[in-house]
């Protein structure tokens, strides 16, 4: 019940007055908090502390409390004060720029809800009905700017089918008729079929070619002083395709069906001044783009995010670990960090940001590295991770060590790589993967896909084995779990097959003989059957296990039913695993 909520309020602030003697700002600021989210948590909204926006005028300012959507849009403002004349400060916070389109002003004893740039409500905090009112109307405001990109996101999704239509008619006469594209083209699939799959096909790399070309307008409105989607090196290599058939009237004709899409994007985009918080619109823009364009995939393709919170903690964990068994840090010269299955690239963006500024520069050229396999994410986790850069050094400096590469194809005894030599073919990606085969790594972090069908973006490869001899079934990552995890098990063998089996194995192996490992696991390899031999060669090929399990496991724990008990909105249960490997120890 609201009316419940703000009597809890009420009672914490006569409590904290009862202790202190005075009312403080920040605890009544807290106590209100709590209270708006308490509104917020029925229309899926939440409030966030203190991040810089830009107002109409392109002036950072920065409210105690912005109201989000799940598209990361701002649907209110909030300004706590204790102990001053509230009408006062009103005046100088508008007088600063402040918007007032949705903007919730309180102190000890009033809350002011200005609307439209207009006072909507006054009222006592003492008055429950009225501030129940008051509240309900601040979480329940629309905009018009949030209805319109509501609108244009929905429009686009009418709209894009018509779009493909058009492009794969294109595409299909460029086969027939344009020899240059048909060049261009099989040579990007032998690039893609040697850093990422085999089996990859002409029809997925015209898709690749679909989602590129819909999405250069998605980074360069959101991004609007990145060069990234013409400088990227695997962008180029689709820019060689597209150029031959897909530019000038052509180009403007059929995109420009969708462009009050992009035009919404970069308005909304224009106003968001923290770069964590436009990583995540990019995300969310993403996500819609997804379905919109395969809605069958959508769970398949969609990108899967960390959680900010959960990465930090691993990140300070590792360095934790580092001190205590190595005497070393994450910021030392030589201590050489690999995502193998970066996404977004959430890891190495808040790595950038815990990494002293004074040590970043080295270890951003040297020491940090990540793989990706899905396009789209690879593009979005570099581009994420030069922008992190840039925001905290002050100026752009390229990410030149992230591929585009399926990691557990990227596997050898020698770590020398499967790509080869590419028939002759120079690319600066497949250097990039050679230069990290040639390094020692010494801390593997990251969240592997929890969903086997997750792990590339081709149909055709949802059950894809790794074997480096797929008639014998023997060697690659699909043969070390035979002659490691199964052949220590006593159970049922299938479910070892898994992704996170896989990609325990593949840094197990390149970890070498000393260095630690930190993943997100499934909890069902703390005591499950299925992998007793998976624990079994974990004791004795690491000195030290730390796991962290989060009791999140629904079908263990029927009071936690549903979904709101773990961290990633899932019913199977998560840990964090640290595993330490010290050369020469048991």
């Amino acid at each position: 019940m609201s009316i419940q909520a703000i009597n809890q309020y009420h009672n914490a602030i006569h409590k904290i007055y009862q202790y202190s003697g005075q009312n403080h700002e920040q605890a009544i600021k807290n106590e209100f908090q709590k209270l708006i989210n308490h509104y917020c948590e029925k229309r899926h909204l939440l409030i966030v502390s203190e991040i810089n926006i830009k107002n109409k005028q392109g002036i950072l300012i920065r409210p105690d409390g912005i109201v989000k959507n799940n598209l990361r849009l701002d649907c209110g403002y909030w300004e706590s004060k204790a102990n001053v004349d509230l009408d006062k400060e009103i005046n100088n916070k508008i007088n600063s720029g402040y918007p007032l389109t949705n903007t919730l002003f309180q102190d000890e004893k009033n809350a002011i809800l200005y609307q439209n740039d207009q006072i909507y409500l006054k009222t006592s905090l003492n008055d429950e009905r009225e501030l129940d009112k008051l509240l309900t109307q601040f979480v329940s405001y629309e905009s018009k700017e949030i209805k319109e990109f509501t609108a244009a996101i929905e429009q686009f999704k009418q709209d894009l089918p018509h779009i493909l239509t058009a492009l794969r008619d294109m595409i299909a006469l460029q086969e027939k008729t344009n020899k240059a594209f048909c060049t261009a083209r099989y040579d990007f699939l032998i690039i893609c079929q040697h850093s990422i799959n085999p089996e990859i096909t002409l029809s997925d790399v015209n898709e690749m070619l679909l989602q590129h070309i819909l999405t250069e307008e998605i980074f360069t409105s959101i991004f609007s002083d990145s060069q990234f989607h013409r400088e990227n090196n695997i962008a180029k290599e689709l820019y060689k395709v597209e150029s031959t058939f897909f530019n000038g009237t052509t180009k403007r004709n059929i995109l420009g069906v969708i462009s009050h899409y992009y035009t919404v994007i970069k308005l909304r985009a224009a106003a968001i001044a923290d770069h964590h918080d436009k990583q995540v619109f990019l995300k969310v823009i993403y996500e819609n783009f997804y379905k919109a364009y395969n809605p069958k995939a959508a769970d398949r393709l969609g990108i899967v995010y960390t959680p900010h919170e959960i990465v930090q903690f691993q990140i300070e964990s590792v360095d934790f670990l580092l001190e205590k068994h190595f005497n070393k840090s994450l910021a030392d010269e030589g201590i050489k960090i690999l995502d193998p299955c970066t996404g977004t690239g959430t890891y190495l963006c808040d790595l950038i940001d815990y990494l002293p500024a004074h040590r970043l520069a080295y270890k951003y050229k040297h020491d940090m590295f990540a793989n990706e396999l899905g396009l789209l994410s690879y593009y979005i986790a570099n581009l994420n991770i030069e922008y992190t850069y840039q925001q905290k050094m002050g100026q752009y400096e390229e990410f030149n060590h992230i591929c585009w590469v399926d990691t557990l194809d990227n596997a050898s005894a020698d770590f020398k790589g499967s790509t080869g030599d590419l028939f002759g073919l120079s690319v600066e990606n497949t250097e990039r993967i050679r230069e990290q085969n040639s390094h020692k790594i010494s801390v593997v972090i990251g969240n592997p896909p929890y969903n086997s069908n997750q792990q590339n973006e081709n149909d055709n490869n949802k059950n894809r084995e790794y074997y480096k001899d797929y008639k014998k079934k023997t060697g690659g990552i699909d043969g070390r779990i035979k002659d490691t995890y199964i052949d220590k098990s006593t159970a049922q063998k299938t479910k070892l097959y898994d992704m996170y089996a896989r990609f325990l194995r593949w840094a197990s192996d390149r970890l070498q003989d000393k260095g630690i490992i930190s993943f997100i696991i499934n909890r069902s390899f703390i005591d499950s059957r299925t992998f007793d031999g998976f624990r079994k060669c974990l004791a004795e090929e690491f000195d030290f296990v730390y796991i962290v399990d989060t009791q999140s496991d629904v079908r263990k724990n029927p009071k936690i039913s549903g979904t709101k008990h773990n961290v990633f909105g899932i019913q199977t249960g998560v840990a964090v695993l640290f595993l330490v490997k010290k050369s020469g120890e048991k």
